[in-house]
């Protein structure tokens, strides 16, 4: 099988969606024979990472800390952004092509032996988090930062027994799957707490940190809870101090800027601690400056003009986004941005733009070739509520060669909404991240 091929099998499942349930995955990591790899004490160790935003974040800083301090360490990342052997990593470097052809080869006969079954077709999810299982099981890893795909309690993932759980945020997103209250989507996303597992719990509404209390006391675990176990301290010449009961850590300068760095940086350093795993203070320090996600609020250029490329996709990520770009911008009095976006399926677009709304001058929305992308006008409906001018285009560099038309000097343009959107502006203009 070719790496072409291996993406075409791995694609081809695509369209069998969701299936939030862990009888089928259980049963595939039995039959690939990789029971040994979940939690084992003879596989690689895992930190689970849960959350509606900042769980991207969380596993890039636990996959640099794990990195830095000379672990054999693998990471899964959902979803990708430019590339997909983005979710299955090795130290900080994708699954080669060379790899994900063979292991795709070696798994497609065990995923296919699944469809004739009361379990029915393995999903392009339960498929690639067998093949992270797999490729870190042949690469002999220690630890893995594993982020949850959807959810948590019935999430494909959650076939693990970590070392430590990490809830990072809970917010109303993918509310037709996972439920219309934050208590119902902390009920599960808490499905990640193991019993006499610690979980690190982000800051987040009363009602939803109440539901993840109740279950790890059901479960006999451990809570750490930012804000009150695990603590931030700014300090002037920019460093961070990060307290968990168990160390001090002092003088951290993140590789990630945003507001909620420092709050995803200490859930990840607490999730280090809670997992008993022993890093020296070089290790934390440069394993902090050193992590990288993609699609999180980068930058780039486009036709002269700034870019910024940020996969936000929910009310709470619209006003995380919105205070990193007054951070950006408050010299100027005007909106300063130029808006390529689009959404996909499951997300509330009126919430999420009315965040962003006070720094748009124009929006262009442009097509996602994803399966689940909300048509362009349907958008566009949405965006001539909130801002002055909207325009609907047939290509995403079509859209993009407009904004940067609309861009006047000191303008940026701004592509979010979705990561695939981001991916695919990524790609079209040649730009990979940092």
């Amino acid at each position: 099988m070719t790496y072409q091929e291996a993406l075409a099998y791995i694609a081809s499942l695509e369209p069998r969606g969701w299936r939030l349930g862990l009888d089928r995955m259980e049963a595939f990591v039995r039959r690939a024979g990789l029971s040994d790899v979940v939690g084992g004490p003879g596989g690689p160790q895992f930190i689970h990472v849960a959350g509606t935003n900042g769980k991207g974040s969380v596993t890039a800083y636990l996959q640099s800390l794990l990195v830095e301090g000379g672990f054999r360490t693998g990471a899964f990342f959902s979803p990708f952004v430019y590339d997909p052997r983005e979710r299955v990593q090795l130290g900080r470097d994708m699954i080669s092509r060379e790899d994900l052809a063979l292991l795709t080869a070696q798994l497609q006969p065990i995923a296919e032996s699944f469809s004739d079954t009361d379990f029915g077709g393995i999903t392009e999810f339960e498929f690639k988090t067998a093949l992270g299982f797999l490729y870190w099981k042949r690469k002999q890893c220690e630890w893995v930062a594993l982020e949850v795909g959807l959810g948590g309690r019935l999430d494909a993932t959650n076939v693990v027994t970590p070392k430590a759980s990490v809830i990072v945020s809970i917010g109303l997103d993918h509310t037709a799957i996972l439920g219309h209250t934050v208590a119902g989507i902390a009920f599960e996303k808490a499905g990640v707490i193991k019993p006499g597992v610690t979980v690190v719990a982000g800051k987040m509404p009363i009602e939803s940190l109440s539901v993840i209390q109740y279950v790890a006391k059901d479960q006999g675990s451990e809570i750490w809870r930012f804000g009150k176990e695990i603590t931030t301290q700014f300090l002037g010449d920019g460093s961070v101090t990060v307290t968990t009961p168990l160390a001090k850590h002092e003088n951290l300068r993140s590789g990630m800027w945003g507001a909620w760095q420092a709050h995803n940086l200490a859930l990840a350093i607490g999730a280090i601690d809670a997992a008993e795993i022993v890093l020296t203070p070089e290790a934390f320090a440069l394993g902090t400056k050193r992590a990288k996600a993609p699609g999180r609020f980068e930058s780039a250029k486009f036709k002269g003009k700034r870019m910024i490329l940020d996969g936000a996709h929910n009310e709470d990520a619209g006003k995380a986004l919105a205070f990193n770009l007054w951070q950006l911008l408050r010299p100027n009095r005007e909106p300063h941005c130029v808006l390529v976006t689009n959404m996909v399926g499951g997300h509330d677009p009126a919430s999420f733009y009315k965040e962003i709304a006070p720094f748009i001058k124009s929006a262009h929305v442009v097509p996602i070739g994803f399966h689940r992308a909300t048509p362009v006008e349907e958008t566009a409906a949405v965006l001539r509520n909130l801002v002055p001018s909207v325009q609907v285009h047939d290509s995403v560099m079509g859209g993009l060669e407009a904004a940067a038309a609309d861009s006047g000097r000191g303008d940026s343009i701004l592509v979010t909404g979705s990561f695939y959107l981001v991916g695919e502006v990524g790609r079209a203009i040649k730009f990979v991240g940092s």
